[in-house]
């Protein structure tokens, strides 16, 4: 079977050797801010994690970081890749910045796609309180030099370096990749080029170790190519059986069961080798005697469908052939739930968990929380805080309620763009599956209602069941309050 999920090819500059001083120097008197990195892998469920619950997969990292930190369990992000990025920099919903979907690549380049110009950002809003900050590896925010993530408060930016617009090359995917200054074409397909942007991270960390600094450090695994991890992160899954979902149920799916598992054993390599990379992060934070200083935040932007639901793909999945799913356009857990990491020594308890629900938004104002950043601002914001729950604080109200949207816009199925509205609770999630018009596809046959006390895999549309009337009405009333409120307009 032949399957493409997009690729998201970059280029990779090289990090002066100079380090790169802070705006102004802190008080000596004054107790430092801790040092922050957010670790972003690509395309990572929460399910894909051991300390999630999967009992397969090699991940000692992600599970040492949840035994050391707090373990978020219901953390949603979009379910695409650019929206979800968007999301977490700024702490902004993505269709309030004009990222309804990801930022295709194309021929022109698409030149007016991407984060606004002047947006804060985690990286803007932390510069002006001196800190150094870094974009290490994927950005996906837009093509062309007005997007350039140097443009949005980054001091140093490696593995982003986007042409300009109007530039172009001989078809998708063919952007230069320059490594000590030649051209290399198809980095992302090096089985080590995770390990060649770990070592640009750590050369920033040890760069900068005398002042704080905030990295962004952003894995193109275990997204696609489903076939280039190293040999040593594949071989904890060559030639195992694994718990893969039965495509008996699904008899019009274009690929057999075998596939399904080597597809699953490289992904899961993918997965291995954004640990073990994680692991080089651990050590060189303790080698230079930073760890206790450090926030760090791991996460996923988005899930990932690996036949379930007969779907192969995140938000915008392709469709194995089952019927009657007429695209592959969704917002299952799969999809929006993401692992969701924090370890804060001396702040966070080790071994702690929540369920609250929580989502890439409330990064940013955490870390102003945090340390002070932004201050006085007036920024708007529609994250909130976590230090409370951080901290384990009693009595925090949190919201009991989620919400987002995802617009399908770019590869909808025969000409159809769908547009989602989601609700999520603890315990139900409603999903609207509207046109461009905002009225319902189909007659409102494709909503969903799901009960995920008993149905986690979201395996039974309750829409429209007289039995549960009262609650969808109540789900849908508070989605439509908040799309009023956020200026969802459709």
């Amino acid at each position: 079977m032949k399957h493409t999920l997009t690729l998201c090819l970059a280029s990779l500059l090289l990090l002066g050797a100079n380090t790169v001083t802070t705006a102004h120097a802190a008080d000596a008197a004054t107790p430092r801010p801790p040092n922050i990195i957010i670790m972003n892998t690509d395309d990572q469920g929460q399910w894909a994690v051991g300390a999630y619950g999967n009992k397969e997969i090699h991940t000692p990292n992600m599970d040492r970081l949840a035994r050391e930190g707090m373990r978020f369990t219901h953390a949603f992000s979009k379910p695409v890749c650019s929206p979800s990025r968007a999301m977490t920099l700024t702490g902004q919903y993505s269709h309030r910045l004009g990222i309804p979907d990801y930022i295709p690549y194309g021929n022109p380049v698409f030149a007016d796609n991407g984060l606004p110009a002047g947006t804060p950002t985690i990286a803007s809003v932390l510069k002006a309180a001196g800190y150094t900050s870094a974009l290490i590896g994927k950005w996906h925010l837009g093509y062309g030099e007005k997007y350039y993530p140097e443009r949005f408060g980054f001091d140093v930016a490696e593995g982003h370096h986007y042409i300009a617009p109007g530039k172009q090359y001989a078809g998708y995917g063919q952007l230069p990749v320059v490594i000590d200054g030649r051209e290399v074409k198809d980095f992302n397909r090096d089985p080590r080029h995770t390990d060649i942007l770990t070592d640009r991270a750590i050369h920033f960390i040890g760069a900068n170790r005398a002042q704080p600094f905030f990295l962004f450090f952003n894995t193109y695994v275990p997204h696609d190519p489903w076939n280039c991890a190293p040999e040593e992160d594949l071989a904890h899954y060559k030639d195992r059986t694994l718990t893969v979902p039965d495509l008996s149920r699904f008899p019009e799916a274009k690929m057999t069961q075998e596939e399904l598992q080597q597809m699953t054993r490289f992904f899961y390599g993918h997965v291995t080798c954004a640990d073990r990379n994680l692991g080089r992060l651990l050590a060189a934070l303790e080698e230079m005697g930073l760890a206790e200083n450090t926030l760090l935040i791991f996460m996923s932007d988005n899930g990932m469908n690996l036949g379930q639901h007969g779907l192969l793909g995140k938000g915008n999945a392709s469709i194995l052939g089952v019927k009657p799913r007429k695209t592959g356009s969704n917002m299952f857990d799969r999809s929006v739930l993401v692992p969701f990491i924090v370890r804060w020594p001396g702040v966070v308890k080790a071994g702690a968990t929540s369920d609250a629900l929580v989502s890439s938004i409330d990064i940013l104002p955490t870390l102003m929380a945090a340390t002070g950043a932004g201050a006085g601002q007036g920024l708007k914001l529609d994250g909130r805080s976590l230090l409370p729950l951080l901290k384990g604080e009693r009595g925090v109200t949190w919201r009991d309620f989620y919400c987002d949207t995802y617009d399908m816009i770019y590869l909808g199925n025969n000409g159809e763009k769908p547009h989602m509205r989601m609700v999520r609770t603890d315990r139900w999630k409603l999903v609207l599956h509207l046109d461009a018009d905002g009225h319902p596809l189909d007659n409102g046959s494709r909503h969903e209602l799901f009960d995920l006390k008993g149905d986690t895999e979201e395996l039974t549309n309750l829409y429209g069941k007289p039995s549960i009337a009262s609650t969808q009405q109540q789900l849908d009333t508070r989605l439509r309050t908040w799309m009023r409120e956020t200026g969802v307009t459709k």
